[in-house]
């Protein structure tokens, strides 16, 4: 209990029956002392079984980690040998353990997938048509927008007492004190408990006001939007809650950024808010985390890599590696886009190529179980849940001329490929089907919004995407790019944070209007990335 040790690494020998009491009396222990956090490696009888982490504050600064190389070469980043340097390891499995998933889940697939098939199904029939969103009222929208002299704050990060929003606050006080950062949100207590544990572990003196508003409620969103210079938002799913704030922020001439990965939620706000942006200036920036800046800025640099050569891009094959744990707002985002879909804009082409067509389109080729890789022959790539939103973010930044084939998997052996698909198919199942998911997310099997990893887990996350780019003569162009901890919590709330702040010193120069970030701010979010840690090499 001395106030000086913030960690403590017990070993808890117990049974069975008596393991559930322990982590109770851990629990505890973390409540009412002043120790931050606790490993517990658990031993039943004679055996580990597990190692649980437990945490106070998920919020520590991870340890000091070696430094990646200052220039390292194509081949360097992308080989084997670079990810045993970092002391990554990507989760592979044995054709029997292969063998015994599908025993499992196919069955599980077959007796379920109708089921889940069924309930959606229920589920659209009994509720109306989905709706385009409410304007504005007239109150707010006919307001002219603040001068930059009128906004008190730099950046307000909405969303701040999500797991999410508490790094990326972390983050501006140790990375960026000097900006007049705001948190926003409607329960004051949870955002001053915030502000007071995050000041505690980034050593900040920093006044961090808070201004307390419903995102349900236009004025609380307007007062958001017109004191701000920047609005940074983690609170999704932004389709059911975020719809206000990126309208109030369109009308305010501020910008914003968020990490929604919700494509349609993107494509409905590009046809009813990009005239309004482009009015008022302001640089409205979606897709700004994991969701989907590794993708998008891969496809976009390939592209310009193609062009020094006089070629269009015309195929583009991207193979991905990592080591992760999807979030609770993530899964709530996916449940969300199935109970409550998103209403199709009436329009002449799809509104995510932009306020004007393009000629060409992009075609998403990627897998949908397990195949041998086009761009390694001597690997496998299997289905990745995200490449449908990462093959929707490129047509908004992509000058697109002519067709683009859109390939990406993840990297994989064969059996890892079908044990990861069929795991992933199954748990859709289970998901999709209410009374299922209500029994898991009561459980704590499925994680709840605002929930997160422990910073071992956020310590051994990486995210590694190789890219190989095809030209209308047949050039190729390769890439690798490489973020050194985990990609869906601590390196999302980096790369939203930088978006922010390259928001704050370039907004104001671009022409207002919706985006994705790698259609108006790439190549200054790209160098603020390299700067904090990530590896991009374009050969």
């Amino acid at each position: 209990r001395n106030s000086k040790f913030h960690s403590i690494r017990p070993t808890i020998h117990t049974s069975p029956i008596l393991a559930p009491v322990s982590r109770s009396l851990v629990s505890t222990l973390l409540a009412t002392s002043s120790v931050k956090s606790l490993t517990l490696p658990v031993r039943l009888g004679s055996s580990r079984l597990s190692r649980q982490a437990y945490s106070s504050s998920a919020l520590m600064s991870l340890p000091a980690r070696s430094p990646l190389p200052a220039s390292p070469t194509l081949a360097e980043l992308a080989s084997p040998e670079f990810l045993k340097s970092r002391s990554k390891r990507v989760r592979a499995v044995s054709p029997l353990s292969a063998l015994k998933t599908a025993m499992w889940t196919v069955p599980t697939i077959l007796l379920l997938g109708p089921v889940a098939a069924l309930s959606q199904r229920l589920l659209s029939s009994s509720r109306a048509p989905p709706a385009m969103p409410d304007d504005a009222p007239s109150e707010w929208s006919s307001l002219s927008p603040p001068s930059a002299s009128e906004r008190e704050y730099d950046i307000v990060i909405a969303g701040a007492t999500g797991f999410t929003g508490k790094l990326v606050l972390e983050f501006y006080l140790t990375q960026y004190p000097n900006l007049k950062i705001a948190v926003a949100g409607r329960n004051a207590s949870k955002l001053t408990d915030v502000v007071s544990s995050v000041k505690e572990i980034s050593k900040s003196s920093a006044e961090v006001p808070i201004i307390v508003a419903d995102a349900s409620d236009w004025e609380g969103n307007f007062k958001v939007a017109r004191s701000a210079k920047v609005v940074v938002t983690l609170a999704g799913p932004f389709a059911k809650i975020g719809q206000k704030l990126i309208d109030a922020c369109a009308h305010s001439g501020t910008h914003y950024a968020d990490i929604t990965g919700e494509t349609g939620w993107v494509r409905q706000n590009v046809h009813r808010l990009s005239g309004k942006a482009e009015e008022t200036g302001a640089v409205l920036a979606s897709l700004c985390g994991h969701d989907s800046v590794p993708w998008e800025f891969t496809a976009k640099a390939l592209e310009a890599k193609l062009k020094e050569n006089g070629e269009d891009l015309v195929r583009l094959d991207l193979l991905d590696e990592m080591a992760g744990q999807a979030s609770g707002g993530t899964i709530a985002t996916m449940v969300n886009a199935v109970e409550d879909p998103i209403a199709n804009p009436k329009a002449s082409f799809d509104p995510m190529y932009g306020t004007s067509k393009k000629a060409g389109k992009v075609v998403n080729a990627s897998p949908y179980f397990v195949r041998k890789s086009r761009a390694d022959a001597n690997t496998y790539e299997s289905f990745f849940m995200m490449s449908v939103v990462n093959a929707e973010a490129i047509k908004r930044s992509l000058e697109l001329p002519s067709k683009v084939t859109y390939s990406e998997g993840e990297k994989v052996s064969l059996a890892t490929g079908i044990n990861n698909t069929l795991s992933l198919y199954a748990s859709l199942c289970f998901l999709y089907i209410p009374p299922l998911r209500r029994l898991l997310m009561s459980k704590g099997i499925i994680p709840n919004p605002g929930s997160g990893p422990s910073l071992k887990t956020q310590e051994h996350g990486f995210l590694r995407v190789t890219g190989t780019a095809t030209g209308s003569n047949g050039g190729i162009a390769r890439s690798c790019i490489y973020f050194d901890t985990d990609p869906g919590y601590r390196d999302t709330a980096r790369m939203v944070a930088e978006a922010g702040v390259t928001l704050l010193e370039t907004g104001d120069k671009k022409s207002g209007g919706v985006f994705t970030p790698g259609a108006v701010i790439r190549e200054e979010m790209t160098e603020k990335l390299l700067k904090g840690g990530t590896s991009f090499v374009v050969e």
